[in-house]
């Protein structure tokens, strides 16, 4: 049965192997993440498909960043769906563009000027790390390594 401890000391073995810098930074993070996981008792067995997965994906050399990448993916937007635990800064990601498109463009077609589409940048920053820090406050949030 895999369990976190597990999990983590498989990816331990991975990191100090592996040459390539970007999958190097991934699976530090995925440690960081299963860590945390850990901590906040949140069974192995509720991340479900990911794992497993990654699981597999551990006995395969070399391992490839952009299969990586998905399988933390995975893992975060079940973390987020299942148990409303978001990554650091996710609205504040999500906002910035949401912001040029709600606000900025249509003041950029008001004014006849696109030149505005960046008073939505600020705008959106300001919306995107209040909902961070009102999430954050929740102890809803993942902490960054």
């Amino acid at each position: 049965m895999l369990t976190y401890d597990s999990l983590i000391s498989r990816l331990q073995e991975k990191l100090q192997d592996e040459k390539h810098f970007t999958c190097h930074k991934i699976i530090g993070q995925l440690i960081h993440l299963f860590e945390q996981l850990k901590t906040r008792e949140i069974p192995i067995e509720a991340l479900g498909e990911p794992i497993n997965r990654l699981d597999k994906f551990l006995e395969i050399e070399p391992l490839h960043f952009a299969q990586l990448r998905t399988l933390k993916g995975n893992i975060q937007q079940i973390l987020r769906k299942k148990f409303k635990i978001l990554p650091p800064r996710f609205y504040r990601g999500q906002w910035m563009m949401l912001g040029m498109l709600l606000f900025g463009m249509p003041i950029g077609f008001a004014l006849d000027n696109m030149a505005f589409i960046a008073l939505g940048l600020p705008l959106g920053l300001a919306i995107g790390n209040a909902k961070d820090k009102k999430v954050q406050s929740e102890g809803n949030t993942l902490t960054e390594i």
